[in-house]
Formats: structure tokens, C-alpha cells, sequence
């Protein structure tokens, strides 16, 4: 497996975005090569549907994130900047550019764009971007595991690493009280390593809610609140009054246990198994259906 995200300076990008768009851009620079000059034609037609296609599926993903959080993205709109429309979403944008290639083949006047070329020149070009992509996927891992291998302890299959954190207290001066991820084995348990200042986190919050109250008997969720990256407590305080957070906070005060659990970036949340080995890692704003339907499978 590849590493989640990728750290530059303050800026956290998805690794397999940035894979995903190398690999359309890199594509299309092949198919360009490869029809060469005398096909200038042909080849604007492909750089421009190939790109249109792909803006295509971006809208599809969010239009499904929007449909399926809506209440979330009512409350805040700009929280669709980061909500995740999830498999469904990649589904339904993989649909809609499927069609407007289709169009755009059936639709072309040019005499010189003939159907026929047109569908080998768009079978090429994905076929030369889902090549690459295979390519950058698999060097990218395999460099991972020979040159870092598993940075943490909390990768997947592994037995996660016990952590005892301090409960958020809700007013100053409350008692302090602490929560082992030890107590927690016979349950799922979902880590939601997050901040206040982090967008994708907000964008999540209101999945977590829903998730908290229906699975409140099954599975134990836990906010991890990176807070050594915080102004203060009373900002956390003030977010979860906000948010109307129902579930458990815990304080990483010194950044510890988000190291161990490999934490490059937020939101990350890591599920854990009933036996307490590491199940799943999400990175990136969790979807309500995908996480639902993984934390079925995990109690049923």
C-alpha cells in the first residue's frame, strides 16, 4: 500500500489524487505524441474531451457528496469543497463522462473526425492513463516498503498500539478523566484523529453525529483532537458545542499517539477491529454510506 498523503510543509495533499491526475495528464501527453503533428485536429478534440470527461467525474463525486450530505452542506456550503461523494460518487461521474465522450463521438461534424478515430483516439488515451497509473501505484509502493516500509505501528492488519488519552473536560477546572483504547476491546472503535481549524473535518462532523447515534450500541467512536496543534481547549470546547458532538474527545496533548497511528494529515480516522487489530484507514473527509456499511460487516 501507498502512504496516504503526502506532507509538504503545511499543505497535505491526497497521494492518490496526485496519481490519478498525473496519470490523466500523462495519458493524454501520449496519445498526443503518438498521433503526432499531421493530426492536429484530432488531437485538440481528444486533450479537450479527455479533460471535459474528467472534469466530469470531479462533478459527479461532489454532486453525489452533496446529495448524500446535504444537511451537513446546507448548514456550511463551503464544506463541499472537501466532502467525499465516496465509490457511489466515482460511479456516478464515471457514468456522465461515458456519456459525453459518447456525445462528443456521435456529435462530431468534422469531416476529418471520423467516429471511428475519434473511439481509438479516446480508447488510447485511457488506456495510456490507467497504464501509467498502474505503473506510478505500484513503483510508488514498492519504493514505500523498501526504502520506509510501515512508518507506524497502526498499519492495517496489525495489532493497534494501546494509547490512554485525557477526556476533553467540558468547563475549566473539571476533573480530569482518561479513556484506554484498551477498555475498548470487544468493539469496533473508530479513531477520528481531527482539528478545529481543519476543513475536511468540519465537513465529516455531522457523518460522525449520524454515525454516534446509530451505532451507539455497537461501536465505541472516538474524536482524537490534535491538540497540540490547537489555540487552546476553549476552541475545542466552542467546536463541539457547535457541532453538538456527542461522542467521546479525547486530547492528544503532545502528538504522540497521532505519530503512532501514522497521522500525516486530517481528517485520518483508523477502525479498529473487535480484536483490536487495525481494520481500515480513511484518509481524507469519511462519506456516511461507505463508513456504515464497513461498520455493518465489522458487528453483524
Amino acid at each position: 500500500m501507498i502512504p496516504e498523503a503526502l506532507t509538504i510543509g503545511r499543505v497535505v495533499l491526497s497521494l492518490r489524487l496526485l496519481l490519478l491526475f498525473a496519470s490523466v495528464a500523462g495519458g493524454l501527453l501520449v496519445t498526443w505524441l503518438i498521433i503526432g503533428a499531421r493530426g492536429d485536429d484530432l488531437r485538440r478534440w481528444v486533450v479537450s474531451s479527455i479533460t471535459n470527461a474528467a472534469l466530469l467525474v470531479v462533478a459527479g463525486w461532489k454532486l453525489t457528496a452533496l446529495l448524500t450530505q446535504f444537511e451537513s452542506i446546507r448548514r456550511e456550503p463551503l464544506l463541499l469543497l472537501y466532502a467525499s461523494g465516496g465509490r457511489a460518487g466515482i460511479v456516478v461521474g464515471a457514468l456522465l463522462a461515458a456519456a459525453y465522450l459518447g456525445w462528443r463521438i456521435v456529435g462530431s461534424r468534422h469531416a476529418e473526425l471520423k467516429p471511428l478515430y475519434l473511439i481509438r483516439a479516446s480508447t488510447l488515451a485511457l488506456v495510456a492513463a490507467g497504464a501509467l497509473f498502474i505503473v506510478l501505484y505500484t513503483g510508488t509502493a514498492l519504493h514505500h516498503m523498501l526504502t520506509e516500509g510501515p512508518s507506524h505501528a497502526a498499519a492495517r492488519g496489525r495489532a493497534a498500539p494501546e494509547v490512554s488519552l485525557e477526556v476533553l473536560p467540558q468547563a475549566e477546572g473539571e476533573a480530569k478523566a482518561t479513556l484506554s483504547t484498551a477498555e475498548l476491546i470487544g468493539r469496533p472503535v473508530v479513531l477520528n484523529f481531527w482539528a478545529t481549524w481543519c476543513g475536511p473535518c468540519r465537513a465529516e462532523t455531522a457523518v460522525k453525529n449520524r454515525l454516534a447515534r446509530e451505532f451507539a450500541d455497537q461501536v465505541h467512536l472516538l474524536g482524537v483532537n490534535l491538540t497540540n496543534t490547537e489555540a487552546g481547549l476553549d476552541a475545542v470546547r466552542s467546536f463541539v458545542r457547535e457541532w453538538e458532538i456527542t461522542y467521546p474527545v479525547l486530547l492528544d496533548r503532545d502528538g504522540r499517539t497521532a505519530s503512532r497511528y501514522g497521522v500525516r494529515g486530517t481528517p485520518t480516522t483508523v477502525i479498529l477491529a473487535p480484536d483490536g487489530t487495525v481494520h481500515t484507514r480513511i484518509f481524507g473527509a469519511m462519506s456516511y454510506d461507505g463508513t456504515a456499511a464497513l461498520l455493518r460487516s465489522l458487528v453483524e
